[in-house]
């Protein structure tokens, strides 16, 4: 077996948390959540407010999947940005996408204060080809104009640098209206209200079959079963036995970030605005400051099972082309974690069986996007069916190979060929 991750940074400085209970004998529900991350508990906290019995079983401990372990940006619309989306689905359906975006960040930004949860506001997003000038200029232009976007500014080389402290990259933009926050810390506060609104939390609980008896699922784990009228799935492609449709349209990609020890008199030359930061390389690089002052920065991928005996090492390679002068500080801590991504870099929503949906696939935007997909899937399965569920359902999203062989392969060679074009 390949070897586990460490805890994240977050895990580690989150303080005493409280442990909830391993299923154990029967347990009923009018809806069963599979999945403990932001879209699970999300989904969980909506139906329970509407007064539905929930059950969540969650196979680790709630957050210690991708939710608790990412670079805790949240970013303005999807993962494909407006142009593609435009050209490959039009102008109506690339705006009606755009807008979701903005409804999620408007949850998550609802939540985290009612959590007491802090945002710190802004995004530079800069790019390291000249080439890339034009296009990001046409892309403000666009989300300006055409979408009413007044959040959002072309960056100068010069502004650039300024703004991330560093003269690596060509360029970029400022994205006011985004911004980042303490992911593990959001999720603990979805999950105290999920709680405290009624649901049923279950940890180190995995779904291992589900099958439908008397019109109600039966969903077994290692030591119970949870009987429901529906079910939804929430667990990013990652189900192990329990379902593979979602597995189907996803493969994980492991990506990897350090925390630094603070950063002192050089905390200054690194993001003096207190934005977050992400580049335009294939193998992507983000990052941002911690409260107490460190670099937490994300850099470096491998396919799912390969994870380097020395994260840090690993790491430190990318934040060193960035910031050259933190070559004296050291890396305090090195974590790791799987981003499902699908073919199309937009999320896989579906129906998989009748009544029970899944969602998977953030490919990298889920601290804003989950949250929401959470509420539209507890609003479907209350019986209202969202507008904007649809937007997602009947997205053409591609197969990925079955074989774990094929697929570890075909993300180290996706990775290789993207470091190969970065080059030019």
């Amino acid at each position: 077996m390949p070897r586990p991750f460490p805890p994240s940074w977050y895990h580690l400085t989150a303080g005493d948390r409280p442990e909830r209970q391993t299923l154990s004998g029967k347990a009923e529900a009018d809806i069963c959540v599979i999945g403990g991350g932001l879209a699970g508990l999300s989904a969980a906290l909506h139906l329970a407010e509407a007064g539905t019995r929930v059950v969540l079983l969650e196979a680790d401990r709630l957050g210690y999947g991708a939710s608790g372990r990412n670079g805790g940006q949240i970013h303005s619309g999807q993962r494909r940005d407006i142009l593609w989306l435009e050209k490959h689905y039009g102008f109506a359906r690339a705006k009606a996408l755009w807008q979701v975006g903005e409804e999620a960040k408007a949850l998550v930004r609802s939540l985290a204060a009612r959590f007491g949860c802090k945002i710190t506001n802004g995004l530079i997003d800069v790019f390291h080809r000249p080439a890339d000038e034009k296009e990001n200029a046409h892309f403000v232009e666009t989300l300006r104009e055409r979408y009413d976007y007044p959040d959002i500014e072309v960056l100068s080389r010069e502004a650039a640098a300024e703004a991330v402290g560093s003269p690596s990259y060509y360029g970029g933009c400022r994205d006011r209206g985004a911004g980042h926050l303490d992911p593990y810390a959001f999720l603990l506060g979805l999950a105290g209200a999920t709680e405290a609104a009624g649901a049923s939390l279950f940890e180190d609980s995995p779904a291992l079959s589900y099958r439908k008896e008397n019109g109600r699922f039966c969903v077994q784990t290692p030591s119970g079963e949870v009987t429901a009228e529906r079910l939804i799935v929430t667990t990013n492609g990652r189900s192990g036995p329990f379902e593979a449709v979602t597995r189907g349209r996803t493969v994980g990609v492991n990506s990897f970030m350090v925390a630094t020890e603070p950063l002192g008199d050089l905390e200054n030359t690194v993001l003096p605005g207190g934005e977050c930061a992400s580049d335009s390389y294939f193998v992507i690089c983000y990052w941002r400051k911690s409260a107490d002052g460190r670099l937490l920065f994300g850099g470096g991928e491998s396919s799912a099972g390969r994870i380097p005996s020395d994260i840090g090492s690993f790491v430190r390679p990318h934040f060193l082309r960035v910031y050259p002068q933190l070559k004296d500080i050291k890396i305090a801590h090195g974590w790791g974690g799987v981003v499902s991504i699908t073919p199309a870099r937009m999320p896989f929503i579906r129906e998989i069986a009748p009544g029970v949906m899944a969602a998977a696939g953030f490919s990298g935007q889920g601290v804003a996007l989950a949250p929401y997909v959470g509420k539209l899937l507890a609003e479907e399965a209350l019986g209202r069916v969202p507008q904007e569920l649809a937007l997602y359902t009947d997205l053409k999203v591609g197969r990925v190979p079955g074989i774990t062989a094929l697929r570890r392969a075909m993300v180290s060679l996706a990775i290789w060929h993207g470091q190969l074009v970065d080059r030019f």
